[in-house]
Order: C-alpha cells, then structure tokens, then sequence
C-alpha cells in the first residue's frame, strides 16, 4: 500500500512493514493487531511464531515457515509548508528554515572546469515568511544531529 493511502493514527504515525526486503505501510491499529497475534493471538497458538522482539515502536517477527517481517514506527508524510514564492520551509531543532531545490552531484568529467561531488541542498532561516540570513547548504556527509544534516533528511525522504 502506498504511504499516502494509510490513515495515520493521531499522533501522524504509521508503520514501515519489511517482510524479507518488501517494503509496505499500513496502520498503528493493524500493525499492532499482527504484533498482538504474533505474541498472543492464533498464531501464538498454533505455535507459528519462531522469535518475537519488540522495543520503542520497532518489531521484529520471525515465523517458522522462513518469513521475517519487521514493523518500524514512522512519521506520516505530510504536505510540506511553502513560502509565497513557493519554496519549502522546514522545522529543525525549533527554527523554520526556507530550504531550495535538490542540486545532484555531477561527476568530474575530463576537461569540466567545474563538478560538484556530492549532491547539496541550500537553506536561509526564515523569518516572518521571508529568508533571512546567510544562505547555507546541507549534504549526506554532516554530522548527525546538526541542522544540516537534519534538513537534508527531511528533504532526501
């Protein structure tokens, strides 16, 4: 099922579902219900349920026939905020930032003056709905846990 067609549950989350590399989403309340029977339900009893694991919204259930499923807590995709000329902004660590467009990397090609080795977006904090400040750039390669880092996985989903 595609992300956009599970209901969210009232706290805008829903589960990422793998079963041996085949990624689905569906709802808190069935994801829930599957772990629930899994751990205590039909299946419990029947005694198709190998191992069972659950920890802080993650479940992992492994079944005798060779299935493997894991269940991940995820935020629900929400239509993004945008400015009045149409960019979008992003809520990082309490502040609004404008944030660009994606620019791919280009690889260095013989006798190019310019590449770009890995792809980039640019960012300005925002203030009363206009950028302000210093245009700054975000990549894959920041820290964890800084601001760059944060709006490149907000913007890379």
């Amino acid at each position: 099922m595609q992300i956009n067609k599970v209901q969210a549950d009232a706290r805008g989350k829903i589960y990422l579902r793998t079963e041996d590399g085949i990624d689905s989403y569906m709802s808190v309340k069935d994801a829930l219900a599957e772990v629930n029977d899994a751990m205590m339900g039909r299946l419990s009893r029947e005694r198709s349920t190998r191992t069972m694991s659950s920890s802080h919204g993650h479940h992992v259930i492994e079944y005798r026939d060779g299935r493997r499923v894991s269940l991940v807590e995820i935020d629900a995709v929400k239509p993004h905020e945008t400015d009045n000329k149409g960019r979008r902004i992003i809520a990082v660590k309490g502040k609004r930032y404008v944030v660009g467009s994606v620019t791919q990397a280009r690889p260095r090609a013989e006798g190019a003056s310019t590449w770009i080795p890995e792809a980039y977006v640019s960012y300005w904090a925002e203030r009363n709905g206009e950028r302000f400040g210093a245009t700054r750039s975000a990549s894959g390669s920041r820290r964890p846990g800084t601001v760059g880092r944060a709006i490149w996985d907000a913007v890379s989903r």
